[in-house]
């Protein structure tokens, strides 16, 4: 549960968590996206590294938090925060993209949790890979000391 918790912690510090995306009613597209996604270390570091520089400009952060209010579907997110200039330069400084930016925490968190709790992650399968799994499993060292994901400073 402590791992779980920790995610769910950093997707909301990212701002990008919407109650409708993180149940189980997500729109089919959306599903796919998360299911579909690839993780890598070079882009959770990446994510980090943003993060890093994100922090020393209170203004863009201010910008960034209402990337998922009223948002339904991973496409409407990505939408949002691609139009905010500023952010996007900064995350496309570290090669991330929108999806990147959105997806990736919603995908750490699945896996997380069908890590954590084996038995989720059958109600977790149509948004979730067994490679997103397999990754977590193989990287959880390296992923605990991700202060984005981890909300450690």
């Amino acid at each position: 549960m402590k791992a779980f918790v920790r995610i769910a912690f950093a997707a909301s510090c990212l701002l990008v968590a919407q109650p409708a995306l993180a149940g189980s009613d997500l729109d089919p597209a959306s599903a796919k996206a998360l299911h579909d996604y690839t993780l890598s270390m070079d882009k959770v570091n990446a994510m980090q590294a943003a993060m890093d520089e994100g922090k020393k400009d209170a203004a863009l952060m201010k910008s960034m938090k209402s990337v998922g209010d009223d948002s339904k579907s991973i496409a409407e997110m990505e939408a949002k925060l691609s139009a905010n200039a500023p952010a996007m330069a900064l995350y496309r400084k570290h090669g991330l993209s929108a999806h990147d930016v959105v997806v990736m925490p919603f995908v750490l968190m699945d896996a997380g949790m069908a890590v954590q709790y084996p038995s989720a992650a059958g109600k977790l399968s149509d948004r979730m890979s067994p490679a997103q799994v397999a990754f977590y499993k193989q990287h959880q060292a390296e992923l605990k000391k991700v202060r984005w994901l981890f909300g450690s400073e």
